[in-house]
């Protein structure tokens, strides 16, 4: 089986994170401090920085965004978790329109149809899910194994010798396609 993951490999996340970003900016700009530019690179680091937390079991996923928020907004105002959590879906309306493939998936995808295809993506199920069908690829994929639904985020192991196990095969039967090598 071919494993791949989702954001940046199959999916270009770090587009629509910077794309969202600047909708998000041009929206609250009075309220934020920086450039466009400027806060976009601040949003990415914010991210990555509260997404590890999550991943590391120190946060839920709603309190990983609500902490991005909360940081972002951290030089002007204050935000309860109410407000946070308001704000960030104005954000993700506009990370979600903004989910695009990269223009080789299609191709990819075709040319291994043979083959059992899967996934193993670190996230939140239900989020990395509605991406694979927002994107018309999630019924090319026999098995979806998710960091939040297994309690397991890659890099460590045992994830991905779940996904094997689930798809009872050895690791020696399996590939695991990503855009990050320690990952």
């Amino acid at each position: 089986m071919i494993f791949f993951d989702i954001a940046d490999s199959l999916l270009d996340n770090q587009g629509a994170e910077t794309s969202a970003a600047l909708e998000f900016h041009q929206r609250y700009a009075n309220t934020l401090v920086g450039s466009a530019n400027e806060f976009a690179h601040r949003w990415r680091m914010v991210t990555e920085k509260h997404v590890q937390r999550y991943l590391s079991g120190e946060l839920s996923f709603q309190g990983q965004r609500r902490e991005r928020l909360k940081e972002i907004f951290s030089g002007k105002h204050t935000l309860s978790d109410l407000e946070a959590d308001n704000l960030f879906e104005k954000y993700l309306e506009a990370y979600e329109r903004n989910w695009r493939l990269f223009p080789d998936v299609l191709p990819c995808l075709e040319e291994l149809g043979q083959y059992k295809l899967g996934i193993i993506s670190n996230g939140d199920r239900s989020q990395q899910t509605q991406k694979l069908i927002a994107t018309g690829i999630h019924d090319r994929f026999e098995l979806i194994v998710i960091s939040g639904a297994v309690g397991i985020s890659k890099p460590d192991p045992r994830i991905f010798i779940e996904a094997c196990r689930v798809a009872q095969l050895s690791p020696s039967e399996s590939w695991h396609i990503g855009d990050n090598f320690e990952a």
